[in-house]
């Protein structure tokens, strides 16, 4: 008795289907992952940029109890703002370090986002014009300018090299 044909279309007899599990008794071909070292280097800069970004919240947190009475809106967007920035970037960056390719990505693109919303969304927001805005973010008079311009550096670092770790793939079989 001879076996059937092959169909068109279908998978062979004892090869992987294209989406689902090995065959019987073969080992699965690992899934890729982002760049070791690079994926290290921007789960570092994440934190780093967060710790920053915790830096540029307690300051106005000390702003805000220093003032009289209510604490003005700005003051509570920093905070705010700040706080939980620096909460998705450690998230981010614990998914980076951890080698996920779409945690490299939401890291790059959160960083990217953030440079462009300090520059252009900031001074959109609050009608500040934008020599204004760069003139106080690398002018590292305050504590809080100089807690963003680092902020700013360590974002476009982080997401530089969380773009190389996500798009250079890996697909080593230890760890």
């Amino acid at each position: 008795m001879q076996p059937n044909p092959p169909q068109p279309g279908f998978p062979q007899s004892g090869q992987p289907t294209p989406s689902g599990p090995p065959p019987w008794g073969q080992t699965a071909r690992p899934k890729p992952r982002a760049n070791a070292a690079a994926a290290m280097i921007a789960g570092i800069l994440a934190l780093l940029a967060a710790v920053m970004l915790v830096w540029f919240a307690l300051y106005n947190v000390i702003v805000a109890t220093e003032s009289d009475g209510r604490p003005a809106g700005i003051t509570v967007q920093n905070m705010v703002s700040g706080i939980v920035s620096a909460a998705v970037l450690v998230i981010a960056g614990g998914f980076t370090f951890a080698r996920r390719i779409p945690g490299a990505w939401t890291l790059f693109g959160l960083c990217a986002f953030y440079v462009v919303a300090v520059f252009v969304g900031a001074p959109l927001v609050w009608g500040t014009p934008l020599g204004a805005q760069v003139k106080w973010l690398f002018s590292f008079d305050d504590s809080d300018s100089t807690a963003m311009a680092l902020t700013i550096i360590l974002a476009v670092l982080t997401a530089i090299t969380a773009a190389i770790a996500a798009s250079v793939k890996s697909y080593d079989t230890k760890s």
